[in-house]
């Protein structure tokens, strides 16, 4: 299988249209996730949250490290993203951002009191391309177990997303049953909030 060669633009490009991720942080001495919607914003190096007080990441004004995973279970694309997290209440930038989906579920507008701004700065990121839909993808595993040689699952690359160095390799996808575990995992957990993790996660 050959290798990608990628760059921050790739990773920036992946998760652009991706809505939703789980935001994982620490807690208390845990790690929590929650599904939030993301605001990728390539040209500022950065992916917003507009949330409420009560969701802040840490402390105001201090960086707090955590992950973001995003899931495309149609095309088989997995994205891991690591980095700093800031909580403010810049409120130009809220200003900016501000939609009428954000507006639905936070009526106060962008000058409330309890309306905060999550900003993750990316440090790393990691993605598993599968390169074929879910069908095709089976069609290589019945055959594999035919021939008893693994499937082709695509490929794994790491990206650094401060100086765009890149290390890729070849590695098996998920398997189906995995994969439809996890569309199902993400699906339940973001039925009913279409547009509300844009206003607060969980």
């Amino acid at each position: 299988m050959s290798e990608q060669q990628l760059e921050p633009s790739d990773i920036w490009k992946a998760i652009k249209d991706l809505r939703i991720a789980m935001l994982t942080t620490p807690d208390g001495g845990e790690l929590v996730s929650r599904p939030m919607s993301s605001l990728v914003r390539p040209d500022d190096g950065a992916i917003y949250f507009v949330t409420r007080m009560d969701a802040k990441v840490g402390e105001i004004g201090q960086s707090t490290p955590v992950n973001l995973a995003y899931a495309d279970t149609g095309k088989n694309l997995y994205v891991s993203v690591t980095g700093q997290a800031q909580t403010s209440q810049d409120r130009a930038k809220l200003r900016e951002l501000w939609s009428m989906w954000v507006e639905a579920w936070l009526p106060e507008g962008p000058d409330g009191d309890d309306v905060a701004l999550i900003t993750v700065t990316p440090d790393h990121a990691k993605i598993w391309d599968a390169t074929s839909s879910k069908l095709i993808y089976t069609g290589k595993v019945v055959k594999a177990v035919a021939t008893q040689r693994p499937p082709d699952g695509g490929t794994v690359a790491e990206v650094d997303m401060e100086s765009g160095s890149q290390r890729s390799q070849s590695s098996a996808a998920p398997d189906t049953e995995t994969m439809d575990r996890y569309g199902k995992a993400l699906e339940d957990a973001t039925d009913g909030i279409d547009a509300s993790s844009a206003g607060g996660g969980i």
